[in-house]
C-alpha cells in the first residue's frame, strides 16, 4: 500500500457514523483501525481516499477492483463474513488499494482487498489465495 501525504485531519470534522472500523487493523499496520472514506463530489470518479483517523498523516487511494478487472471476484470465507456481520444475502463493498510508484506506474493490490459492511461500518482486509491476482496488478502510468 502506498501511504500518501495528507493534511492533518481534525477529529471534530468527522461524523462518527461515517467511521469505518477495521478491528484487526490492516495487514502490516495493526494499529490503523479507524478510517473514513473520502470521495469526490463527482459520482463518476472511480478513485476515493481511505483516510486513517488513528494516524491522520496516512491515507490510501482506493477503487472498486471491477474497474481494473471486470471479472474480479473476492471469495469471502464464512469466518470473514461473520467477523463483518454479513448476513448470507448481504454483499460487502469491496475496494482495492492503488499505489503510484516512483516511476509513475500505477498498480492495484487485488490480493488484499478491503471488504466493508455498509450497514455496520465493520471492515476487514482480506488475504486472497487466488493465484490469478497480484498485489501489484498493473493499472496504468502517470505522466
Amino acid at each position: 500500500m502506498t501511504v500518501m501525504e495528507a493534511p492533518s485531519l481534525s477529529l471534530a470534522d468527522i461524523d462518527a457514523a461515517s467511521v469505518i472500523s477495521f478491528p484487526d487493523g490492516l495487514v502490516g499496520c495493526g494499529d490503523w483501525k479507524h478510517f473514513v472514506l473520502l470521495t469526490s463530489d463527482e459520482e463518476d470518479l472511480p478513485v476515493g481516499v481511505l483516510q486513517c483517523i488513528d494516524e491522520p498523516a496516512v491515507r490510501f487511494m482506493v477503487t472498486d477492483p471491477r474497474y481494473i478487472d471486470p471479472s474480479y471476484s473476492a471469495s469471502i470465507s464464512f469466518e470473514d463474513r461473520q467477523a463483518l456481520g454479513l448476513s448470507p444475502d448481504t454483499k460487502p463493498l469491496i475496494y482495492c488499494t492503488l499505489t503510484v510508484g516512483n516511476d509513475g506506474a500505477i498498480t492495484a493490490n487485488l490480493l488484499g482487498p478491503l471488504a466493508i459492511n455498509v450497514n455496520t461500518r465493520q471492515a476487514k482486509q482480506l488475504v486472497l489465495n487466488d493465484n490469478t491476482y497480484s498485489a501489484r496488478h498493473p493499472v496504468g502510468q502517470v505522466g
